[in-house]
């Protein structure tokens, strides 16, 4: 379902995502070309499961304001003053009905 335009006064933030492609022999990622979209960046700390499995405590929460195959080993750039300015990704789950409107959305913790 497309977000309604007088809803994205509830994503003020824009992030950046560049998609991982691949590692190299030597193990050092790729990624492809940055894409921009309208988020929610927030503090939080949340518990969550690591894709190894691990017991983990985020410290972020960007929420999107659509469903994005994002995959955690891609590179974030959150807006100006977040620090670290591109942390590593945690965890990325679809969220349905945000705020019991419906919508669906991306979730990515770090």
């Amino acid at each position: 379902m497309v977000l309604d335009p007088a809803l994205l006064e509830l994503m003020p933030d824009e992030i950046t995502i560049e998609p991982f492609v691949s590692a190299s022999v030597t193990q050092a990622p790729t990624y492809g070309a940055a894409v921009t979209y309208a988020a929610q960046v927030t503090n939080e700390f949340k518990r969550t499961v690591d894709r190894n499995g691990r017991d983990l405590i985020s410290t972020g929460r960007v929420l999107i304001s659509d469903r994005v195959h994002i995959d955690p080993r891609s590179r974030v750039t959150l807006p100006t003053g977040w620090v670290p300015n591109q942390p590593t990704i945690i965890s990325v789950r679809p969220v349905g009905g945000v705020a019991t409107m419906g919508l669906d959305s991306t979730e990515i913790l770090f």
